[in-house]
């Protein structure tokens, strides 16, 4: 490996051949996609430390607050409503917000003689191109891994890991969870009164900290690969239904689980890059790449379900996913638990005297619809009608609405409880990813 002096000697050396002021026409270049993903809402203070080439920049102004050096432990705190930072060595300043820890964009120097001879130093590769052997004119910055350069100690090759430093930078916030690395960049923002965290990173680099935390790394690579594809496409869905706002998506089950860096495998990063930019659409547009975690033996219409009816979620036979953590489990509630669970999901019912299953999905598994019968809290009978089958699974607390229910009752022959056995996990819609 040669050191950062000797990159800037061998651009210099070579500047003259290799690299041109770039034109208009040769400006072509594409910008990756962008995803913001709040970590942490609601907090009141937090840390940092980077690893790599960072800096820190008040959003508001625009302006530079500081290059940050690696290792360093950052404090971000509130005062009098702003993002207030401290630093290992004493800095710090308050800021309105947002504040963002950035990735620095041109770590290097080159020296670039001209056309009429005259040298000039541009900082990083962002604003030059190169002609290839093929005639094409590229930026610097998408060719430098791999270009060869001729110095006073030979021919020597830059590698992916020395541009820009790649494989180095990476953000670690550390929070009450604990301390985890990110991609990208971060940036801490006022909201309510508490410290907010989004991670702002390219769509890819994103899938790679999604598809360990939503699949096994150990499945087979075809399965992987379906995944990165399923999270793709609810991604790409959550960006553009979102855009305006200031975050895409959260990191947990209620979009997709994200877990930064430290969730990364080799296995499950191989499938993102394996797939890289590949969607699923119908009809010219994204389609809702719903997965879950065990069909249970069917997956089902999206209508019976939920409400809406889409030509591409249909109800299947699913026999590949049957194993021995979601199959065959069992749950019991007494009539005081039961009324206790529709009182929680807003129906508020004292004592329930009876429970029957009404209709199920097209596939015939899953309850789709039930009825509870029972007394209020004022004393009154009431009788509940629950559905689609997503409400009779989240109303119960149950892992499946694939399910059957056994009665059981007092001498008095009043309800005493249920005892419920079912199959899969999940809502049951779209790619099984057991299966």
């Amino acid at each position: 490996m040669c050191s950062k002096n000797l990159w800037y000697l061998l651009l210099s050396i070579t500047a003259s051949l290799l690299i041109m002021v770039p034109t208009a026409a040769a400006a072509q270049t594409t910008t990756p996609g962008l995803v913001r993903v709040k970590l942490v809402d609601q907090a009141d203070s937090l840390g940092f430390t980077v690893s790599g080439h960072y800096q820190l920049v008040d959003q508001a102004t625009g302006k530079l607050i500081v290059k940050l050096k690696p290792g360093e432990r950052w404090l971000v705190t509130l005062q009098d409503g702003r993002v207030a930072l401290v630093g290992e060595d004493g800095k710090n300043g308050l800021y309105k917000g947002p504040v963002s820890v950035q990735v620095q964009k041109h770590i290097f120097q080159a020296s670039v003689l001209s056309g009429n001879g005259v040298q000039v130093d541009k900082d990083g590769a962002g604003e030059l191109t190169v002609m290839n052997s093929d005639g094409k004119v590229l930026s610097l910055e998408q060719v430098l891994a791999g270009i060869t350069f001729k110095g006073a100690e030979g021919m020597v090759t830059l590698g992916e890991g020395e541009v820009e430093g790649k494989s180095l930078n990476l953000l670690s916030l550390i929070s009450n969870a604990g301390k985890t690395r990110y991609r990208g960049d971060l940036e801490f923002l006022v909201d309510g009164g508490k410290l907010t965290v989004i991670n702002e990173l390219n769509i890819e680099d994103y899938l790679c900290g999604v598809v360990p935390a939503e699949a096994i790394p150990s499945w087979p690579a075809e399965a992987l690969k379906a995944q990165a594809v399923a999270a793709r496409n609810y991604c790409l869905q959550k960006v553009e239904i979102s855009r305006g706002d200031s975050y895409n998506l959260v990191c947990d089950q209620y979009n997709q689980v994200y877990g930064g860096y430290d969730a990364e495998t080799e296995a499950t990063n191989e499938a993102v890059k394996d797939t890289s930019g590949i969607v699923m659409m119908s009809q010219g547009s994204l389609i809702t790449a719903l997965f879950h975690s065990c069909s249970g033996g069917f997956t089902e219409n999206s209508e019976d379900v939920w409400l809406n009816s889409l030509p591409y979620l249909k109800w299947k036979a699913d026999p590949y996913d049957e194993n021995d953590d979601f199959y065959n489990w069992q749950v019991k509630y007494s009539n005081k638990q039961l009324a206790a669970l529709m009182t929680g999901a807003g129906y508020p019912i004292k004592k329930v005297t009876d429970i029957k299953v009404e209709d199920r999905t097209s596939s015939g598994a899953r309850v789709k619809s039930l009825t509870v019968t029972g007394v209020d809290t004022a004393g009154k009978s009431v009788k509940i009608e629950i559905g689609n089958a997503e409400v009779v699974r989240t109303t119960l607390g149950l892992k499946s609405a694939l399910f059957v229910l056994d009665k059981s009752y007092n001498k008095d022959k009043s309800l005493d409880g249920v005892e419920i056995t079912g199959r899969g996990f999940g809502h049951g819609v779209g790619m099984s990813q057991y299966g």
